[in-house]
Order: C-alpha cells, then sequence, then structure tokens
C-alpha cells in the first residue's frame, strides 16, 4: 500500500470516529421517555386523530387526560410564577413561598413552617422548582 493512501483510509477513520463520538453525545442528550408516558402519548394522539372518538369524547364533557394535563399545566405555571416572583424580589422569598404553601389546605402550619424552613435556603432556581412541583404531586395528588 501506498503511504498516501494509507493516510487517506486513517483520515477517514478518524473522521468516522469523529462523527461517532457527535452521533453518541447527540444521542444521549435525548430525552426518552418512561413506557407509561409513551403510552399516554399514543392514547392522546389516537383520540386527538380519530374523529368517531372526538365526537364520543365531546359528548361525555371533557377527556379525564385533557383536565389532568391543564391542571399539570396550570401548577408548573403556578411554580413558576412564585419562582420568577422569588427571582425579582429574593428578600421575600420566605413570604413568596408562604403564598405558595397557602394553595395546599391539607398542609398545617407547623408543616408549612418546615417546608419554608428547608426551601428558604435553596439558591439553585431549577432545585427550587423541582422541589415545588414535588411538593405539588405529592400534596395534590397529580402526576
Amino acid at each position: 500500500m501506498e503511504k498516501g493512501n494509507k493516510d487517506d483510509i486513517l483520515n477517514m477513520i478518524g473522521e468516522i470516529e469523529k462523527k461517532n463520538s457527535e452521533i453518541e453525545n447527540y444521542l444521549s442528550s435525548l430525552s426518552i421517555l418512561t413506557r407509561e408516558e409513551t403510552l399516554k402519548e399514543i392514547m392522546n394522539k389516537i383520540i386527538e386523530k380519530n374523529s368517531i372518538l372526538q365526537e364520543i369524547e365531546k359528548s361525555k364533557g371533557e377527556h379525564l387526560h385533557i383536565g389532568a394535563k391543564e391542571q399539570v399545566n396550570k401548577l408548573q405555571d403556578l411554580v413558576e410564577n412564585f419562582i420568577l416572583k422569588i427571582q425579582d424580589k429574593p428578600t421575600k422569598k420566605i413570604i413568596y413561598l408562604r403564598e405558595f404553601l397557602e394553595n395546599f389546605p391539607s398542609i398545617s402550619n407547623n408543616d408549612k413552617d418546615v417546608i419554608i424552613k428547608s426551601l428558604k435556603d435553596e439558591k439553585n432556581k431549577d432545585k427550587l422548582k423541582e422541589k415545588m412541583m414535588s411538593l405539588v404531586e405529592i400534596f395534590l395528588q397529580i402526576k
């Protein structure tokens, strides 16, 4: 084999390895739905695309999955609004956390105080949002 051919082959192998690495990075960054999430998505698409099922659902009123999705979206918006308030005025963080917890009548005042103590020192916006969404899921029994 000629030296030029070897260099060309080595260059092609290097490019292939680089592309493989890029593909692996891209694939690892994709979010993968759980089996349950995939089944829910399939069910939603079937209902949304099937005119007969839509007519049946309209006659029954709002379908449960649509109502649950809207509820989750509203609660996520609620959490996001409180996060934005806290970011705008971090000195009033405890006040905003109390206001947020007022949305959960099932939580006692003592428990609210404990929750506020655990949330007040959280500096990371994403972690705070995650903890607040966790509270929403726990106390409002949504998934």
